[in-house]
C-alpha cells in the first residue's frame, strides 16, 4: 500500500491496542535503560606521553586537565552543558593523578610495598578524597593491597561524611592506587552517596578502561 493511502486511513482502523499500567511501566524502564546505555557508551580517550597512560572518560563531562592531573566531572545525566556547571564538591567526579618517583625506578613490587604500604594508603584516603582531615569520620572499607608482576595495587572503598557548613551530603568513592617502578598512579570515583550506584557502569568502564602504556 503507498505510503500516502496508509497515512489517509481511518483513525479507527490504525489505532494501537491500548496498553495495560504494567506494560506502560516496562516499555518506559526499556527506553530509560535504553538512553543510560547509550549515554555511558560515549567516551573520550586521553593519552599522556609524559606520564605513560591511557584512560577513557564519559564525553558528556567536564574534562579539568592539569600537571599530572585529569578530572571529569559529571552531571547526573551526562550532559555538557550541565556538566560545564557542575560543582565537583556534589557531582560524579573521575580522577586520574599521576606523581613521579624516580628513586623507585627499577625496584622490585615487594620492594614498592615497603616504601608505600597499605598503612600509608589508607592515611592518605581521608584527605585526598574526601577533604576531610579528621581521618575518624571517613569509612574506609574492603582495602585491599595485591602485589601483581611489575606493581602494587591499592584498593578501598570510601564514604565521606556529611559536611554541612558546604551543604554537601554523604558522599561514596572508590579508589585504585598503583604503586609502579618510577610512577605512582592514583584513580579515583565518587559521588553523592544516593547517586553512586547510579552511575556504576560509568564507574566500572573508568577503571577498566585505565591502561599504563610501555
Amino acid at each position: 500500500m503507498p505510503v500516502a493511502e496508509f497515512l489517509a486511513l481511518p483513525a479507527r482502523r490504525v489505532a494501537l491496542m491500548p496498553l495495560s499500567g504494567g506494560t506502560l511501566a516496562l516499555c518506559a524502564a526499556l527506553l530509560v535503560s535504553f538512553a543510560f546505555a547509550q549515554t555511558t557508551a560515549e567516551t573520550k580517550a586521553f593519552e599522556s606521553s609524559q606520564y605513560r597512560y591511557s584512560v577513557a572518560l564519559p564525553a558528556g563531562c567536564r574534562h579539568d586537565e592539569g600537571p599530572g592531573t585529569l578530572d571529569a566531572v559529571c552531571s547526573t545525566e551526562l550532559d555538557p552543558e550541565k556538566s560545564a556547571m557542575a560543582s565537583a564538591a556534589a557531582a560524579l567526579v573521575l580522577e586520574v593523578g599521576a606523581e613521579p618517583v624516580p628513586d623507585e625506578a627499577g625496584k622490585t613490587p615487594a620492594d614498592l610495598a615497603q616504601r608505600y604500604d597499605e598503612a600509608q594508603f589508607k592515611a592518605e584516603l581521608p584527605e585526598a578524597v574526601c577533604g576531610e582531615s579528621d581521618k575518624a569520620r571517613v569509612k574506609i572499607d574492603n582495602a585491599k593491597q595485591v602485589l601483581e608482576a611489575a606493581r602494587v595495587v591499592y584498593t578501598a572503598d570510601v564514604a565521606c561524611p556529611e559536611i554541612k557548613f558546604l551543604g554537601l551530603g554523604e558522599r561514596r568513592a572508590a579508589v585504585q592506587f598503583l604503586i609502579t617502578p618510577g610512577l605512582r598512579y592514583r584513580l579515583m570515583a565518587r559521588a553523592p552517596k544516593e547517586g553512586f550506584e547510579q552511575r556504576k557502569e560509568a564507574i566500572d568502564a573508568f577503571f577498566a578502561s585505565f591502561r599504563i602504556l610501555p
